[in-house]
């Protein structure tokens, strides 16, 4: 007999749930993902040097003091933006998968009530944030500007999905090392590592802390360009937003890299 269209449906789904779930593709996106994402940022970075100068508070080259990321992606500020938003958008993409074998790996072997739902929302809070990432790459400065002249709703279109992913993506960490504190068998049982403990203190000290510090500094400190005299050099270092954004951003992928390279990796090595 054959198979009714739920019947095909769910086995379909089953089988690219064991497609994307297979150690081979979790560790190819895990490995790409990172080499994208630091890649076509560093060589995004260099490329923003041959940038000539203006108008406006444009300096020749790039400045992270003074430059927002995203300016990276804006061909005010660069040749090449398409370098920024390809490295948003496939990123993106890759860790889709490295996503929900993390679930797999937060639920652990009992699977008890507390840890699913954990796990689940830890999931939930890093798809919203590689959505948000996704969208950012999207709409680009120069494309979000075109959105807010057609389509405005109060708030800049490329800002709200940025907003999301950097929200999101330090909720997912701050969740992530909270679940390792409360759950050590995940490093020790699950991954593998030795030095739990340090692990932790260290996660922990990223996840519950500086990037805390850095995202309220980055949505609190007055924006340089809203200053309309030409002494913003002379500004103390803590109220330069994109420097504060640039540590913020570190520290998203110091975290994400660490339990994706190194523990996941380390899990599907075994």
């Amino acid at each position: 007999m054959g198979l009714n269209s739920s019947e095909e449906g769910h086995e379909k789904g089953c089988w690219l749930k064991e497609f994307l779930l297979s150690p081979m593709v979790v560790k190819f996106c895990i490995i790409s993902a990172s080499v994208v994402w630091i890649s076509c940022l560093v060589i995004a970075y260099l490329v923003a040097q041959l940038d000539q100068a203006g108008p406006g508070y444009d300096p020749a080259g790039y400045n992270f003091m003074i430059n927002y990321i995203s300016d990276l992606g804006s061909l005010r500020f660069t040749p090449m933006p398409i370098l920024l938003d390809f490295a948003m958008m496939e990123t993106s993409l890759l860790m889709i998968p490295a996503i929900f074998y993390l679930r797999g790996v937060l639920k652990g072997a009992d699977k008890s009530k507390g840890r699913s739902v954990l796990a689940n929302l830890t999931a939930l809070c890093m798809i919203v944030a590689i959505c948000g990432l996704f969208l950012t790459g999207v709409f680009s400065e120069d494309v979000g500007e075109q959105f807010d002249e057609l389509f405005p709703f109060g708030y800049p279109w490329h800002d709200i999905m940025a907003d999301f992913a950097f929200t999101f993506f330090m909720i997912s960490g701050i969740l992530v090392a909270t679940q390792f504190i409360l759950f050590p068998d995940i490093l020790r049982e699950e991954i593998g590592i030795k030095r739990v403990t340090l692990a932790r203190v260290l996660l922990a000290i990223n996840s519950w802390i500086l990037t805390p510090i850095f995202f309220g500094f980055f949505y609190t400190v007055p924006y340089l360009w809203a200053i309309n005299e030409p002494f913003w050099t002379f500004l103390p270092v803590w109220q330069w937003a994109p420097f504060w954004e640039w540590l913020l951003m570190i520290s998203l992928t110091a975290w994400i890299l660490v339990v994706l390279n190194l523990l996941l990796l380390k899990r599907l090595n075994r």
